[in-house]
């Protein structure tokens, strides 16, 4: 990787991962302590928050990892074994948070379906307990798709070649044949299905929102409802759209590599595309609180009185 690269990365990637950790944060923060807010719907989000509150952590350790090997390395200990036991265990790690929050992301998206356009069945759905067995079938799902990349990692040797950039441990633990099950679960199970359920429940909702219910009209004298519903199908289209160009941007790069590496079109994964996508991974746990939940008028006014404004 190119000193350019290489210090762009090191400069940028703090703040990403400092607003990864304190977004989450919050959000976690307001939806544990305030009983109001303990809905079935924000139980959804307080998973997404602690996935990527996770992630973030996860990736200030690869972060450090990047920061010690590049200045504080004097290159005469032998750390390889060490450093490829910490990459496994790391890798695997953000593979689970990472399958967590997109997962999670699908049921939002369910679930704003249910609520927008069956509103009576996501009265019935949203009991606390149900929403749980959800929370715990995500993390069922979690574990199963994460099962192939851990017993790739864990069948590779533990010695990295000395490298002043931690991405090169991943592209010495994985071997082109072994790892090409573990991207082919990972291309269907965690991003075209999920991919697939948001754009299904996000276009149905738009549909509903502008095609059926414009459908109903109203009378001259509801001309102030009128205004307010068209404000609110704005607002509500402008978060599904933006849920759906957020989730493309953070996840179709690392799909688009996974298909590359599928078909043969390329056979190793080098840093420049360990940095993009790691980068793009930690940008997606920074952004998730803002798109999900602060976006929300209850936990704007929660956060403002957490701030004491």
């Amino acid at each position: 990787m190119s000193t350019d690269a290489a210090m762009a990365f090191q400069i940028v990637t703090p703040f990403i991962i400092v607003a990864g950790m304190a977004g989450n944060i919050i959000v976690c923060s307001l939806i544990i302590k305030n009983k109001k807010m303990r809905t079935s719907f924000n139980f959804l989000l307080l998973n997404l928050a602690a996935s990527d509150l996770l992630c973030s952590i996860l990736g200030a350790l690869f972060y450090a990892s990047e920061i010690r090997n590049h200045y504080f390395s004097d290159g005469k200990s032998n750390r390889g074994e060490i450093e490829g036991v910490a990459c496994k265990v790391v890798t695997i790690s953000i593979g689970l948070t990472t399958n967590s929050s997109v997962f999670t992301l699908a049921a939002i998206s369910t679930d704003r379906f249910f609520a927008i356009v069956h509103p009576w069945k996501h009265k019935l759905a949203t009991i606390k307990r149900k929403t749980r067995i959800v929370i715990a079938g995500i993390w069922l799902l979690v574990l199963v798709t994460s099962l192939p990349l851990a017993l790739v990692m864990i069948k590779q040797p533990n010695e990295v070649p000395n490298s002043h950039f931690v991405g090169n441990c991943i592209a010495h633990l994985v071997n082109e044949n072994s790892y090409k099950a573990a991207a082919f679960v990972d291309l269907i199970a965690c991003y075209i299905i999920p991919m697939a359920i948001i754009l299904r429940t996000s276009f149905a909702i738009i549909k509903h929102l502008w095609c059926e219910s414009s459908c109903r009209g109203f009378a001259p004298d509801q001309l102030e409802t009128n205004r307010a519903l068209l404000k609110s199908r704005k607002r509500i289209t402008r978060i599904v759209l933006s849920v759906i160009m957020a989730f493309n941007i953070f996840w179709l790069p690392w799909a688009i590599l996974e298909g590359s590496f599928l078909i043969g079109a390329i056979h190793h994964i080098d840093e420049k595309m360990f940095v993009v996508g790691f980068t793009l991974v930690l940008s997606s746990a920074s952004v998730n609180p803002i798109l999900y939940s602060l976006q929300s008028p209850q936990f704007r006014r929660a956060v403002k009185k957490m701030f004491g404004f």
